[in-house]
């Protein structure tokens, strides 16, 4: 006798979705979804709102916010939504929950005929800064996180930890008359770095796009201090703030000493690839134990894994007994390049 195969509660197609429903996580989806943005990085990059179509969002109210223009555009079409309070959509009963990884940031449950699904995506037990609302777990059957930090083989430490040693790292570098740039994320850990750095009394500068974050943060983050763009000229003890992907464009400031601030540092080969000596990994997103303590939290037997290490995770998940399972676009096989 066949053993009858568990059904998945999450499926990829265009996006993430909840099985028996109508709803895309983090992902366009088509006409007749309701689309669920987790949080303000979930919008693709630098993609204008009328990527969004006739389509409805869901969405807390400070997601809007910091997405900006597009969060403007997207207002009319977002069905309201706050923390701790259940909605009905159909037979669905929904709720959302912050997850730390962001000011406004959410998850989503869903209950239906007695199943609870759970779409977590992206978390963080430690909020990176203040206006960061704690990280809030619920029961569910399924669950469906955001692997991206996740390789079992990484390791980091403690977030606290991590932001001390990225300010010794400056002052060092202050001392020896030495200018720095740090290549992070105001939607990672620029945050954290920059409210560390500035009660140490150091002033920064920042990349034009980092400069826009961290304004739109500060409405959110009332201890986050404003940072002035840079404008081509570092003054002698100023800390430069640059995104990693423009990284080649520091090439024409000399002797900068440059430090990787992300989660992406706990990786060697990256910080070889990026040509970078130093790096601190520091992330928002949660690590392989932490999520292993997220399930064991919801109670959830079945969990799908996007982005990332999700297929590491997936199988290190299994042989702890959850069904686990990753989730993506379909891979496309590769063309036989001989005889």
């Amino acid at each position: 006798m066949k053993t009858q195969r568990q059904t998945h509660a999450f499926l990829y197609r265009s996006g993430v979705r909840i099985l028996g429903t109508n709803i895309a996580c983090d992902a366009l989806g088509s006409a007749s979804d309701l689309v669920f943005l987790s949080h303000a990085r979930a919008w693709p990059a630098r993609a204008p709102a009328a990527r969004a179509g006739r389509r409805q969002f869901l969405a807390t109210e400070t997601t809007l916010r910091l997405l900006g223009e597009v969060g403007t555009k997207l207002r009319q079409r977002t069905l309201p939504a706050a923390f701790g309070h259940p909605f009905n959509l159909g037979p669905h009963r929904f709720e959302l929950l912050p997850t730390g990884y962001l000011p406004g940031a959410a998850s989503l449950l869903c209950e239906t005929e007695g199943a609870r699904t759970l779409y977590l995506g992206a978390f963080c037990p430690e909020p990176l800064g203040e206006g960061y609302e704690p990280n809030l777990m619920r029961r569910a059957d399924a669950v469906c996180i955001d692997a991206t930090c996740a390789d079992p083989a990484l390791r980091f430490l403690p977030r606290a930890e991590v932001v001390a040693q990225v300010r010794a790292f400056v002052e060092d570098c202050r001392r020896r008359g030495d200018r720095v740039a740090l290549l992070g994320s105001a939607y990672e850990a620029l945050p954290a770095v920059v409210t560390e750095l500035a009660a140490a009394g150091i002033a920064m500068r920042a990349h034009r796009r980092t400069a826009a974050d961290l304004a739109r943060l500060r409405f959110a983050c009332a201890g986050l201090p404003a940072i002035p763009r840079f404008a081509g000229k570092l003054d002698a003890g100023e800390v430069l703030l640059w995104p990693p992907a423009a990284r080649a464009s520091l090439a024409t400031l000399a002797k900068l000493r440059l430090a990787l601030v992300s989660g992406a540092a706990a990786d060697p080969k990256a910080l070889a690839a990026m040509g970078v000596a130093h790096g601190f990994a520091l992330t928002n997103l949660p690590s392989f134990p932490e999520i292993v303590t997220a399930v064991e939290a919801t109670g959830a037997r079945q969990v799908a894994l996007v982005r990332g290490a999700a297929e590491s995770v997936a199988s290190n998940l299994r042989q702890r007994g959850f069904v686990a399972y990753a989730l993506g676009p379909p891979r496309q096989m590769p063309l036989p390049t001989g005889p």
